[in-house]
């Protein structure tokens, strides 16, 4: 064990959980999903039954500029005393499913804090952590937990990003997180007892898939191959730039045989990885996965669902984030084109 001030360490993970992670906020809330390709945002606010979607956006990144993208969100969506979550992924970031002896979660957080090395590849020092019981009514002796890290220069750049921007980042998540959170509140219901729902976010440079039982995150991995990917492959078999590679993913028309031929590889790859994924869960929590739900920009390519429920041997459906939340009429039919890219933000709004 890295020899170490535990109690600096733990005043220091205190301050952080306080800063970046305060109560409950109060509606109207902004989850903006800084993706490799597009900055997503979502705003959600009250209204007379539940939530509703107030305003939303989706800001290609130019050049990767994130600054502008979200000076130009800033103007679309008029931010102003609405609270601001975000996220990070990826590389750097980490999540473990443990199960421990059953404590509160104040005695977890108070324990689990001193043996960071054992859960995590990472320098104690240079993280940020935060911990949840997964079955917090449960009788048993064990409990289910997530124990979450992040890279401190991560958080810390993701602040100082905003602060540049003109905005003041409020929370900052994991993706995961995010997406289990609006799929767990807005999915299709649990399922059967023992059974266990995927959901796969088939991003820009990566994919990331969430198994949820009984409503809860249990499993989460991230997989490196996304959309830009079968972008790249879509451009080269059709002698076309990205823009237009793009443009056939999102109309193919005629040519969707020869988009998926294209795409073969890399779509095998990321069917085989899942299939993986979800073997090794069913052997470690002995449960069944008995649906998968693609959401991301990926997911948009006519026919997608078939491709996976063929390769995976079970149901696997598009997922529509914006589904059971009231949409402002004003903001008119184009969101729904764009709805499997906000799963994220969504769930940002709503924690």
């Amino acid at each position: 064990m890295h020899t170490m001030d535990f109690k600096k360490l733990f005043e220091q993970y205190l301050q952080f959980v306080n800063r970046i992670i305060p109560k409950p906020p109060v509606l109207p809330v902004i989850g903006i999903d800084i993706g490799t390709t597009a900055v997503k945002a979502v705003e959600l606010g009250p209204a007379a039954e539940g939530l509703q979607v107030r305003h939303w956006a989706v800001e290609p990144l130019a050049g990767g500029d994130l600054k502008s993208a979200l000076k130009k969100l800033s103007e679309r969506l008029h931010f102003t005393n609405q609270v601001l979550v975000s996220s990070v992924f990826g590389k750097g970031t980490l999540m473990r499913f443990v199960d421990l002896p059953r404590m509160s979660l104040e005695d977890l957080k108070k324990s689990y804090i001193y043996e960071l090395d054992k859960y995590f590849p990472f320098d104690p020092k240079t993280i940020y952590t935060d911990c949840a019981i997964l079955d917090p009514e449960g009788k048993d002796k064990k409990m289910q937990v997530l124990l979450a890290a992040v890279k401190k220069e991560m958080v810390d750049e993701r602040l100082k990003l905003f602060k540049e921007a003109g905005l003041e980042l409020n929370r900052v998540m994991l993706n995961p997180v995010a997406a289990a959170n609006a799929f767990s509140r807005l999915g299709p219901a649990a399922g059967a007892a023992g059974k266990a729902k995927a959901l796969l976010d088939i991003g820009g440079s990566a994919s990331s898939l969430m198994i949820l039982k009984e409503g809860s995150l249990r499993f989460t991995r991230d997989i490196f191959i996304g959309s830009q990917q079968l972008t790249q492959k879509i451009a080269g078999a059709f002698n076309v730039d990205a823009a237009a590679a793009e443009a056939l993913k999102r109309d193919p028309g005629d040519k969707l045989a020869q988009i998926m031929e294209a795409c073969d590889v890399p779509v095998n790859n990321l069917i085989g990885e899942v299939r993986l994924s979800i073997d090794y869960f069913t052997t470690e929590r002995h449960a069944q996965v008995d649906e998968i739900f693609l959401i991301g920009g990926g997911s948009s390519l006519k026919g997608f669902e078939g491709v996976f429920e063929k390769g995976l041997g079970m149901p696997v459906k598009i997922w529509q984030p914006l589904g059971s939340l009231r949409v402002d009429p004003a903001l008119g039919g184009d969101i729904q084109t764009h709805a499997v890219q906000l799963g994220v933000a969504v769930g940002l709004g709503l924690l």
